[in-house]
């Protein structure tokens, strides 16, 4: 004769209950997780940073946009989330910052049918150059510019000492706001470095 333990049947039902509610509550963070991300339509951005002994390079990783590789061993010192802009400093306590950004996200650019990316690396340059003469009191210059692969170099000084380096540039979607700071190269140097900053 067999024996039914019936007295298990509601712990069972239970069991399979509480077994469900992992599932449930999983569902249900993913459904808002996605519905936040259609409405909003923001991008996430993943950010890594790494040094590789072996080639001697930084990979810095800001994904969706790209990646930059900086020769040597550089350490991340800081951010700026408003702008994106990641900060490090690498020997000789020459610094580094480095923002990659949709080109047509920012203020000036963003549902303006008139920018390009014939003319955004100049019209980028205009905008935010203009923002930091003032509010640096300083004095701009070109060095270099170069509409076939899109990128200008521009240097920004002012009396107080300030004489940083900065290339913009588009890469496909994506502007590139790379600026360097040191007094220990000389201005072909710094050229060349962020150049290749652009280039890699």
């Amino acid at each position: 004769m067999c024996n039914w333990d019936f007295p298990m049947m509601p712990t069972m039902a239970k069991n399979r209950q509480n077994m469900k509610r992992p599932e449930q509550l999983l569902a249900i963070i993913f459904l808002m997780i996605l519905s936040s991300c259609s409405t909003t339509r923001s991008t996430s951005i993943l950010y890594s940073d790494n040094y590789d002994q072996t080639t001697d390079r930084t990979s810095v990783m800001i994904f969706p946009y790209g990646e930059v590789r900086i020769p040597g061993k550089w350490t991340k010192t800081g951010e700026y989330a408003t702008s994106g802009q990641y900060f490090f400093v690498g020997r000789d306590s020459v610094k580094v910052a480095i923002a990659l950004q949709p080109w047509d996200k920012y203020e000036f650019s963003h549902n303006n049918p008139a920018i390009t990316p014939d003319n955004f690396v100049r019209q980028f340059y205009e905008w935010d150059a203009n923002y930091l003469k003032q509010q640096t009191k300083g004095q701009l210059q070109i060095l270099i510019d170069n509409p076939e692969q899109n990128y200008l170099i521009w240097n920004l000084r002012n009396a107080r000492g300030l004489n940083d380096v900065y290339l913009f540039g588009l890469k496909g979607k994506t502007a590139y706001n790379l600026r360097l700071t040191t007094e220990k190269w000389n201005e072909e140097t710094k050229i060349k470095f962020l150049e290749q900053l652009f280039n890699n």
